[in-house]
């Protein structure tokens, strides 16, 4: 049996997302009868999406119940699929389908855990890094392999460093700003208050404490004002900024939220734009960093991230 993975059977894997992403779809039920030996009964949509799964290469033959363990970390600690690639994905799929056949609702504790869900967000960013891919070996080097995009708590990244979307004063605020000073705990703001603030567009570094990120990079991203106040501008600066520290810091990998989106106010797609077109420029410049992660922290952000990528792959 095959088990090479294509774009094309990604893509038919991925059309499936909306089952998993949609809040009212009702994947299984739970049938009262007390003679019934399989209580779970599984929706058509689902067992197509299953179907699929085999289909598009996704169940692959290795030993799985040797493999249990490790896939158990990863339905335990979601944040481990940010970087799976897809040869863990195809034992993840091949463990819980073989799985259920020995342990009826097997699939639906999946479902409503939100597995799958996890799966579903780690397969895109793959399928737009492999665009990225396709089209740097086309000759159209729009995009650095080294980036991707990832949706969730960026606080539980295990990056070299994350970078905090802070205010002037560096003391913490709401938004992600808040949950990385939450995270880190009391020692983070202690040291803020010993950098005396921060001017827009600009960035400072501290430990990262309690993250599991070593260092956090805090930038102040500009309000947004209708854009003839210079913002674009000043946005693009907390990214070079940023960059700029990391390299100093010997900073491998780094995690950017999307700086000035929240309660600021800036255009999320115009803002994605920005930061894409920063690190891209920065990369290609200077070979310091491995990885530059995109993190988003709700499903729109996510979208519209990806399709900035993917645009940025197809021009």
């Amino acid at each position: 049996m095959s088990t090479t993975i294509t774009l094309k059977n990604i893509e038919i894997i991925l059309a499936f997302l909306t089952l998993f992403s949609d809040k009212e779809a009702k994947l299984y039920d739970i049938q009262t009868e007390p003679l019934t030996l399989n209580p779970y009964c599984y929706s058509k949509e689902f067992d197509s999406f299953i179907t699929s799964v085999y289909q598009e290469n996704f169940v692959i033959d290795f030993d799985w119940t040797a493999w249990e363990n490790e896939a158990h970390r990863f339905v335990t600690d979601p944040e481990l699929l940010t970087l799976a690639d897809i040869s863990t994905l195809q034992k993840l799929f091949t463990t819980h389908v073989r799985k259920e056949r020995f342990c009826s609702g097997h699939l639906a504790g999946m479902i409503e855990n939100g597995h799958f869900l996890a799966i579903f967000n780690r397969l895109q960013a793959i399928h737009a890094a492999l665009m990225l891919q396709n089209a740097h070996n086309n000759g159209r080097p729009k995009m650095i392999k080294q980036t991707s995009v990832f949706q969730g708590d960026i606080t539980q990244l295990q990056v070299d460093a994350i970078v905090n979307a802070a205010k002037n004063s560096l003391l913490g605020g709401g938004g992600v700003d808040g949950a990385i000073h939450r995270a880190a705990g009391p020692e983070l703001l202690a040291e803020c208050r010993q950098l005396h603030g921060c001017a827009t567009g600009e960035a400072k570094i501290t430990k990262g404490y309690k993250l599991p990120a070593k260092w956090v990079i805090h930038t102040v991203g500009p309000i947004w004002y209708g854009g003839n106040q210079g913002e674009d501008e000043m946005l693009a600066r907390c990214y070079r900024n940023s960059l700029t520290l990391a390299e100093q810091y010997q900073i491998k990998s780094i995690a950017f939220p999307a700086i000035s989106t929240g309660v600021y106010g800036f255009p999320l797609e115009r803002a994605s734009r920005i930061a894409i077109a920063e690190v891209n420029k920065f990369l290609h410049s200077h070979k310091s960093l491995e990885q530059v992660i995109f993190v988003c922290f709700g499903q729109s952000a996510y979208d519209c991230y990806l399709k900035v990528v993917q645009e940025l792959a197809e021009s």
